[in-house]
């Protein structure tokens, strides 16, 4: 039998013998090696508490750059961030080369939305007062959809180099009202121009809510069914629009741009699931009690009319999440503390809004379940996080200090406890166990946590927030895009549930103790200073939990942008009408409210 050829990779070459093979290392190089690895190794186990034992690996690889710089209006407080594409990488010290400063998510770009509002019109001051109050609930409600309100007056309107030739003519009160508000719209440029009567009503992935959100609009549009109530286009579009109304024979007898204007000039898009016009036709068919309201006292009808479209707004959230809330609790017996803060806000969450006509449905969604037809839905408080879309998610990410006192039942937090008796990363480990499975490390739960934080799946349907209370009764009404009625921070756990005297006694000294330990661990968090003590036990715990940290640090600095963010913006419209007054600031104000 012959052999088989030997293939071209199996010959030797010419060069095999200029070149011979290198003689392998002895067996004592080898010996050498291995040790060396092995002292590596236990260098960077019992490395010092204040260094962080490295969990990337590509930190070994990381070619040295320059800090980038800070951005603007990047800090809050003891919270920094930096917004950039790569936020879903795991940790951000690896962009930032900060240790405390959260790589976010771009801010999405806020489209503007307009109204018009005459505030130099004769009214009496209770009737101005009321208006304002509905002004301010239309700029929270579209805020919270994503868009940037703007309210214009006759200011805007004088500005526009179109005022000059409307001057000219004469016209009717109601058409003269309606073309200011145009010309008021088309000097600031393209964008929404919608009556402030007309609020979003409907879930934030609405396909007419996502797609204003785009901030494209090709085509001056209008939608079927909200007459003058909605509309959005391009500068040029809008004052085109605005000229060709003033040239039209039509013009003295006409009411409304609408009426003279060729349909070719304005498309009509489809009538919108999620849009709520409360105009004087949809008061008169779905809500007479308001009609009759406003026909006797104006100031007294538009109040009730306000406190009608809130319950509404409410109505809509409630209808959305028909599943109810999960307040996540892991380690319920040691750390139940730290859901107080988001057990009250469900509970106010869940409670049906005190509405002038209880049992209305807004005027486009005449289909839903009203309030008084239906129980509170639940609120569940699971270990773990789970994607379900019609849930809403409150979630407490603590500090792993925080969590390390309360799980082990003292503040002295020691090294040897930290290293001998915990595990990496608990609590990230403990809500990510349902999706994520056992196996998985630290650095693939905190991408998958910033995801449902941050991603836009998953900040529309949960709040997250620290132990430390980030959120003020304002930011959370913003945030969901209505007023919430004042409510007392409780215990509702251990209030309602069947528990003997005795055991609620051991539970109310149980739930003593774990605040006692959360104030603790709130002053470990605010100590500063190389030399202090409870800096070096912080740093220590979190270098030993680099991805609870990473958690913490990323949700903190998340919704202290949401509050930078829309502060600066107030600030900006402080001026105009339907701006906030008077509002209390911080959690201890919100709870006090009474």
């Amino acid at each position: 039998m012959m052999r088989p050829t030997p293939s071209r990779y199996h010959r030797k070459s010419s060069l095999s013998k200029a070149y011979p093979r290198p003689v392998p290392p002895p067996q004592r190089t080898l010996l050498y090696t291995v040790i060396a690895a092995f002292l590596f190794v236990c260098l960077l186990f019992y490395a010092s508490p204040s260094v962080p034992v490295i969990q990337d690996i590509s930190l070994f690889h990381h070619t040295p750059t320059h800090k980038p710089p800070a951005q603007k209006n990047s800090t809050s407080g003891d919270a920094k961030w930096y917004s950039d594409w790569k936020w879903l990488y795991p940790f951000s010290a690896t962009i930032t080369l900060e240790e405390d400063r959260s790589v976010l998510p771009p801010l999405p770009q806020r489209p503007p939305i307009y109204t018009f509002y005459d505030s130099e019109a004769e009214k009496a001051e209770k009737t101005k007062a009321a208006e304002n109050k509905l002004l301010l609930l239309w700029r929270r409600a579209w805020w919270a959809q994503g868009f940037r309100p703007v309210i214009l007056g006759r200011a805007e309107a004088m500005n526009n180099p179109i005022y000059e030739t409307f001057q000219g003519h004469k016209l009717q009160p109601q058409l003269e009202a309606d073309l200011v508000r145009w010309l008021a719209w088309g000097q600031m440029g393209s964008g929404i121009l919608a009556n402030w009567l007309a609020v979003p009503m409907g879930p934030r992935d609405d396909h007419l809510l996502s797609h204003l959100r785009r901030g494209d609009y090709p085509k001056l549009t209008r939608y079927e069914g909200l007459g003058a109530g909605l509309f959005s286009g391009e500068k040029s579009a809008i004052n085109a629009a605005i000229e060709e109304a003033l040239k039209s024979p039509k013009l003295k007898q006409s009411k409304s741009l609408l009426d003279f204007v060729d349909h070719s000039t304005i498309s009509v898009d489809h009538n919108p699931d999620a849009i709520a016009f409360y105009d004087a036709n949809a008061n008169a068919e779905h809500y007479k009690a308001i009609t009759s309201k406003l026909a006797d006292d104006k100031a007294a009808g538009l109040q009730s009319l306000a406190q009608l479209i809130t319950s509404h707004l409410h109505l809509t959230f409630l209808n959305t999440f028909i599943d109810g809330f999960a307040v996540l609790t892991p380690y319920p017996d040691n750390a139940h503390v730290l859901t107080q803060q988001a057990l009250s806000l469900a509970d106010a969450l869940r409670s049906c809004p005190s509405s002038p006509i209880p049992s209305s449905c807004p005027p486009n969604r005449q289909d839903c379940t009203p309030c008084s037809s239906i129980s509170p839905p639940p609120v569940k408080t699971p270990e773990y996080f789970t994607n379900a879309s019609a849930v809403y998610t409150i979630g407490t990410v603590p500090h792993p200090f925080t969590l390390a006192s309360l799980l082990a039942n003292t503040k002295d937090i020691t090294t040897r406890h930290i290293r001998r008796d915990t595990d990496r990363d608990r609590w990230l480990s403990a809500v990510t166990e349902k999706t994520l499975g056992k196996d998985l490390g630290g650095q693939s739960r905190i991408v998958s946590l910033k995801e449902t934080v941050a991603g836009e799946w998953g900040s529309a349907r949960g709040l997250w927030m620290t132990e430390d209370p980030t959120p003020n009764h304002k930011d959370l009404e913003y945030h969901f895009g209505f007023q919430l009625a004042p409510f007392n921070i409780t215990s509702p756990t251990l209030d309602n549930l069947p528990l003997s005297r005795k055991e609620k006694q051991a539970a109310d000294q149980t739930l003593k103790m774990q605040k006692e330990y959360l104030a603790n661990a709130q002053e470990v968090l605010k100590a500063k200073g190389e030399k202090d003590e409870m800096v070096g036990t912080r740093e220590m715990v979190e270098a030993w939990n680099l991805a609870d940290t990473e958690a913490w640090r990323f949700v903190r600095a998340f919704m202290a942008r949401e509050r930078v963010e829309r502060t600066k913006w107030e600030e900006e419209e402080r001026a105009f009408a339907g701006a906030e007054e008077g509002r209390g600031k911080g959690w201890g104000n919100w709870f006090d409210r009474r």
